[in-house]
């Protein structure tokens, strides 16, 4: 018995082997065919597996000759984009590179043109969703879907992203940023105490951004008034079955929801539990809008949850016609609107709190970049409080400012996502123009857009030097003095009443001044068809809350780690810029080495902390 057992574990080995080889040479006979430079890898990255245990397999294939891994070592880590960026393509000197392994080819692109092509033809490079079913927590979406079913989720849930709804955003960012910046200073101090809580912080500032101006949910801060309050037939106060559901959901995503309800795992149950909390409030949202719908009462604003319900169909003479309620005309699922209302809370608040977090800390690190930015909001806003900031009027303004100059050149550095997925059809090979030339992409070919590494491709991007190129520099943004704060600035967002949202999303996402990207180059909301659709929602947001927080503050890196506040008051010049020098130092290589992606891209390796001080009593001058 034992030799045949043996005997066919072998033959199972032995057949596994084959197969992966022969897989791998019909994906290089495929890359050699595209016109394209290639490199082989022996390991698909992706590969589910793969991902879980590389780090268990890494130290061995390190210790192997260097002759026989150094073609491909550095591809093997997930991260590698991240960690390789633009160098990857320098090296093969080409902007487009594929890499074979037996599981799959994957092309590389961090050619503006290249992207561009592939973003206006949706059809030949659709999205891969097998890779987005983590987010359907409740249902399919408008990011999880594709084809047909992703148009009929488009067309339900782009409505509500217009300008009008975006001055609620405005007017919410404004008194979110208010109270967040009361909750870490005090009236009269001139000088905070040490924060190191501003990324978690800028989380739950756009979490009671979306939660207000989308669902109509107010939250409060901590030294508002208590929201923990747990309403009749719930174990969780909404707030806190988000925010936990939010803080497990690589949990929710990874772990079959059979498994996570009866798991005696305490992170299982917390998780589970949150997820069943949350999806009851949601529906609760859901009932009382089609109640609302049906007794033809409507409220103003963004109002997600009813553009969701009057999307699927559901009038009031629709949900008071017993007859067509039975007959299931919904043109969306219960399920899938409350997967559009997860993934709207999702999506809206991590690129919007990462933007925030991190300007605050490029800005901290560039002091000049941070004065010149206050000085055009003293010159945007004037000594009006915020009450009296007008929308129509600043926002504009703000935006083809070094206000949005920062929020750009952030963005550029650390896009929310390094590499947007696409994939072509099985065996229907793609076309495309390089360079002048034809090149082929092959069937079943998955497709990265390289955020990271277009945003620092030397031909797209003004630069004085290789470190520059990767330096924050919003100034790079500003090429035309005369337009900074032009009043002249029109709305830069184009007209939206009307548009057509079945078709490419033709709008900018930079202002119409200063300095305008080559078409391609700047893809942080992605580009095309499947472009961000809350992508104005995040920069309302972003660029309303760095105006509360910069008018009035100073954002300087905290030292006490190397100079305690005693030693401070007493200490020279010399010795506090030596201390300065030590917290920069720490911030660059956490923002080199710390950084890490589940979701989006974040800091997950360490903490970065900061002083908020009075403007005019600035501890570093810049």
């Amino acid at each position: 018995m034992v030799p045949y057992l043996t005997l066919a574990i072998v033959a199972i080995a032995v057949a596994y082997v084959v197969h992966t080889y022969r897989c791998f040479q019909v994906n290089l006979a495929a890359a050699k065919k595209s016109g394209i430079p290639y490199v082989c890898t022996p390991v698909y990255t992706f590969n589910t597996v793969w991902l879980i245990t590389h780090r268990l397999w890494m130290p061995f294939i390190e210790i192997l000759p260097r002759s026989w891994t150094e073609e491909y070592i550095e591809l093997l880590v997930p991260e590698f984009l991240w960690n390789q960026k633009h160098e990857i393509f320098k090296k093969y000197n080409s902007d487009v590179l594929i890499i074979v392994a037996p599981g799959a080819n994957t092309l590389y692109v961090a050619d503006a043109d290249v992207i561009s092509q592939i973003t206006a033809r949706r059809n030949d490079f659709p999205k891969p969703v097998w890779m987005y079913k983590g987010i359907d927590v409740y249902g399919k979406n408008v990011v999880s879907t594709e084809g047909a079913n992703w148009r009929h989720h488009r067309k339900i849930t782009s409505p509500p992203f217009t300008e009008k709804n975006n001055v609620l955003v405005w007017k919410e960012s404004l008194r979110q940023a208010e109270s967040m910046m009361a909750g870490w200073t005090t009236k009269d101090a001139e000088v905070s105490s040490p924060v190191w809580s501003v990324a978690t912080e800028a989380m739950r500032l756009s979490l009671h951004v979306i939660s207000r101006a989308g669902f109509g949910v107010g939250l409060f801060w901590p030294h508002e008034k208590s929201d923990t309050e747990i309403p009749s037939g719930h174990k969780m106060s909404y707030k806190g079955a988000l925010e936990t559901l939010l803080h497990n959901l690589i949990i929710m995503i990874l772990t079959p929801q059979w498994i996570l309800k009866y798991s005696p795992l305490k992170m299982h149950k917390v998780a589970y539990q949150s997820f069943c909390e949350w999806g009851q409030y949601m529906r609760e949202m859901y009932n009382d809008k089609r109640a609302e719908v049906k007794s033809g009462a409507s409220r103003d604003g963004m109002d997600l949850m009813g553009a969701l319900v009057k999307g699927a169909g559901m009038t009031e003479e629709s949900l008071n016609d017993t007859d067509a309620e039975k007959g299931g005309s919904q043109l969306l699922t219960d399920d899938e609107i409350l997967g559009n209302a997860f993934v709207f809370i999702l999506a809206g608040h991590e690129t919007a709190a990462n933007t925030i977090h991190f300007s605050m800390l490029f800005l901290a690190m560039h002091m000049k970049s941070q004065k010149r930015l206050q000085e055009d909001l003293d010159s945007i806003l004037g000594d009006k409080p915020a009450t009296e900031w007008d929308y129509d009027r600043d926002m504009p303004r703000l935006f083809g400012s070094m206000g949005g100059a920062v929020m750009n050149e952030q963005l550029r550095i650390l896009p929310p996502v390094i590499g947007i997925p696409k994939t072509t059809p099985k065996d229907q090979p793609q076309g495309l123009i390089y360079e002048g030339r034809n090149i082929t992409v092959p069937g079943s070919c998955y497709v990265t857009l390289a955020t990271a590494a277009t945003h620092r491709n030397p031909k797209y991007w003004s630069h004085t030097s290789e470190e520059d190129l990767v330096d924050f520099r919003p100034e790079r943004w500003l090429l035309d003095p005369s337009k900074e704060n032009s009043n002249s600035e029109a709305n830069t967002y184009e007209e939206e009443e009307g548009l057509d949202f079945d078709g490419p999303d033709k709008r900018p996402d930079t202002a119409a001044s200063p300095f305008r990207p080559p078409k391609g180059s700047y893809v942080p909301f992605s580009e095309g068809y499947r472009s961000c659709l809350g992508r104005r929602f995040a920069q309302v947001e972003i660029l309303a809350v760095l105006a509360i927080v910069f008018k009035t503050w100073t954002v300087e890196l905290d030292v006490s780690e190397y100079l305690s506040d005693e030693e401070f008051k007493t200490a020279t010049p010399e010795l506090r810029q030596e201390a300065w020098n030590k917290a920069n130092e720490r911030a660059k290589d956490l923002l080199e080495n710390g950084m890490m992606t589940i979701i989006t891209l974040q800091m997950r390796k360490g903490k970065v902390p900061f002083r908020f001080v009075k403007r005019g009593c600035e501890r570093f001058k810049a």
